[in-house]
């Protein structure tokens, strides 16, 4: 059953209505969307930076590469200092003090090896237990009713900045005559408690922050779920606390092999339960071959990553994180894109691979 286009309109509610109650792979109508990126700064701006500072690669820029070095650099401060790209590398407003014609290091550099540099992907908890601020990266997706009022969270994401969530294009597009994608509320762990508490400590409040736009990526198609990615940007900062921080992207390869292990962190239910949990959950999930998931290949839907794990995630986890962890760090390897209707034997599911997207997130996050 594939996804064929006709009506926006129709296959906006279509879409909404299946992440409330259950997101899985339905014949519903859709159109090419009209939303257009948007990209925060522009590239290569030479305008952008001071008269004693030039626009240059960071390679070049041993002011700032010290600061990464010594992770006194926050990310979104480092936003705010690029003033455009050579490729995929970022350039920033550098005061020049010295010959700048030799690198510190070579100018490609993948954009995995910054990631690290910056404090992210860590968890505050040191405990085995599954518990409050274990996974501080997941952010819940705010979706409100304009005649009530009330907020339903059916899509999750992954806070990347102070102000940016990463999650899949179809939760940020989805939108029905009720319900309008409306905010997103950062370091919640039990649906009904706030502030929530376990038997080492009590959080502080979850935060709750107004969405101000969405960049979609440019070659979405919502028929075949391909280039399923998208970033919500928030007309506030978030405080950074125990249960609140920023996940790590990477490029390397090793995260991605077939056999290898990760979580997915997210609210819903699995298919064998009857309710959604309140308290977030983890699903340990295998990463499979892409023909593991010919079920969906054969509909002519995108598969980027496929992952199979005993149960299987149904309603609610649309665009939840899947995380592996190096050391002490959490790496985003993908987001839930789509899956079965959870009624048969436990089938994969299908994730978008967060690798492929590197350089795009880090331009416009």
């Amino acid at each position: 059953m594939g996804v064929k286009g006709e009506s926006k309109q129709v296959f906006f509610k279509a879409i909404l209505l299946l992440l409330i109650n259950l997101f899985i792979i339905n014949e519903s109508e859709c159109d090419n969307w009209s939303n257009s990126n948007i990209n925060e700064v522009g590239f290569d701006n030479p305008l952008f930076c001071m008269d004693n500072k030039k626009c240059i690669s960071i390679d070049h820029c041993p002011e700032m590469l010290g600061l990464m070095n010594q992770k006194a650099l926050p990310v979104h401060r480092f936003r705010q200092l690029i003033c455009g790209y050579l490729g995929t590398f970022p350039k920033v407003c550098c005061e020049i003090t010295r010959d700048i014609t030799n690198p510190i290091f070579e100018s490609q550099k993948p954009v995995s090896k910054l990631w690290p540099d910056w404090n992210c992907g860590k968890s505050l908890i040191r405990s085995n237990l599954e518990t409050l601020g274990t996974y501080p990266f997941v952010a819940r997706i705010g979706y409100i009713n304009t005649a009530t009022e009330e907020t339903k969270y059916p899509c999750s994401g992954s806070i990347l900045n102070d102000r940016t969530i990463l999650t899949t294009a179809t939760c940020a597009l989805a939108t029905t005559d009720t319900y309008k994608l409306n905010s997103v509320l950062v370091g919640d762990f039990n649906s009904q408690t706030d502030p929530d508490c376990n038997i080492l400590f009590c959080g502080l409040p979850a935060q709750t922050h107004e969405i101000s736009y969405v960049v979609k990526h440019p070659e979405f198609d919502a028929q075949t779920f391909r280039n399923n990615v998208a970033l919500l940007r928030l007309k506030s900062s978030m405080n950074f606390t125990v249960t609140t921080q920023p996940i790590c992207i990477s490029t390397d390869q090793e995260y991605y092999n077939i056999g290898r292990t990760a979580n997915l962190i997210g609210w819903g239910k699995m298919s064998n339960e009857k309710e959604k949990e309140l308290e977030q959950q983890r699903l340990t999930m295998k990463l499979l071959a892409k023909e593991d998931c010919s079920n969906y290949l054969k509909r002519g839907l995108s598969v980027e990553l496929c992952a199979l794990g005993e149960q299987e995630p149904c309603s609610g986890y649309s665009g939840s994180p899947l995380v592996q962890k190096h050391g002490n760090t959490y790496i985003l390897v993908g987001m839930l894109s789509y899956g079965s209707d959870c009624n048969k034997q436990n089938l994969p599911s299908a994730f978008t691979n967060v690798q492929g997207y590197a350089s795009w997130i880090m331009e416009n996050a």
